[in-house]
């Protein structure tokens, strides 16, 4: 027996791809999304504050919020890692790991970016003994204890509010003069009595013994190179989640990101890209620029659909 071909499959759950289901469903698209993890890196921020219609909200209480939406349409989401796509002629085949081979007319790339590392020496030995990529998981474990974070963008600096009620310190390192953050953002860290901003500087090597206790800096920091330190927060940004769609040919520009025209479109036959892993808002990676590229390409999608007159009727979700 055939496996159905679907006339859009969602690579990635995250905002772009559940605004992408919303209007997929709206629009009678026969669809469905698949991801990992639902949400991606929107779990991860404490506090999101610029969203719309949310003056504070959770990136953890906001995803629930999507899947509270996904759930209410009835909507299939398979959570499970996508090891391989193809194109054979028209039809794209998506393979997961549990051995499911889904086949679709046109796809949606929203797979988002995965966390940056250091690339320090002693960085992968301390994973998880001192070394993290998340600090809403982790931030709990360093109550009274010094705490270093590492990076200048909104991530790094609201990773630093989010431990600076629990570390007895918080030390931030940012290799250039200054942050690349939100001015209401720098004004709260300057109003931290237990914060520091090492400038110009960087990380060279993690030390401890079973778990981090010390850091090694690239240039002197009060007179010194080494600094006492019991957990290391990385939020230097991401890279593009790309490397599943390489057999593709998706046109990528230098660092790798998805190039799209305002349509979402890329380069290949029935394939689009929203959200963080595309070249269209540069460094400008948003929450709510993800959901709008989601909607326009599912729209994009539709009108694609239409003018080839391909059939929609309504379909049964599976759980």
């Amino acid at each position: 027996m055939e496996n159905e071909i679907y006339d859009l499959i969602i690579l990635g759950s995250g905002p772009a791809g559940v605004s992408a289901a919303i209007y997929a469903e709206r629009y009678n698209l026969k669809s469905i999304m698949v991801g990992e993890i639902f949400g991606g890196t929107v779990m991860y921020p404490h506090k999101i504050t610029n969203f719309t219609s949310y003056p504070e909200i959770s990136g953890i209480e906001l995803i629930n919020n999507m899947k509270k939406h996904i759930e209410a349409i009835n909507y299939t989401v398979i959570e499970d890692q996508i090891v391989k796509v193809e194109k054979l002629k028209d039809i794209f085949n998506v393979y997961l790991r549990n051995g499911k081979v889904l086949n679709s007319q046109n796809i949606l790339i929203a797979l988002g970016t995965f966390r940056r590392k250091l690339n320090a020496k002693g960085e992968d030995k301390f994973i998880g003994k001192g070394v993290h990529y998340c600090a809403i998981c982790d931030a709990v474990f360093y109550k009274d204890k010094n705490t270093i974070v590492v990076g200048s963008g909104d991530g790094a600096s609201m990773a630093v509010l989010l431990l600076a009620p629990i570390a007895k310190h918080v030390y931030q390192i940012i290799r250039k003069d200054e942050l690349k953050t939100a001015p209401d953002t720098i004004e709260k860290l300057e109003k931290l009595n237990n914060y520091t901003l090492i400038k110009n500087n960087e990380i060279v090597e993690i030390q401890g013994d079973k778990f981090v206790n010390r850091v090694i800096l690239k240039e002197n920091f009060n007179g010194q190179k080494e600094i006492e330190m019991d957990g290391v927060f990385i939020e230097i940004g991401g890279a593009p989640n790309s490397a599943i769609i390489n057999d593709l040919q998706v046109a990528v520009d230098s660092q790798g990101f998805i190039k799209v025209d305002n349509f979402l479109k890329t380069n290949v036959e029935g394939v689009w890209a929203a959200g963080d892993i595309t070249n269209i808002n540069g460094d400008f990676k948003q929450i709510i620029n993800a959901c709008s590229q989601g909607a326009v390409a599912a729209y994009d999608i539709y009108n694609k659909s239409q003018k080839s007159n391909v059939p929609h009727t309504n379909f049964t979700l599976e759980r």
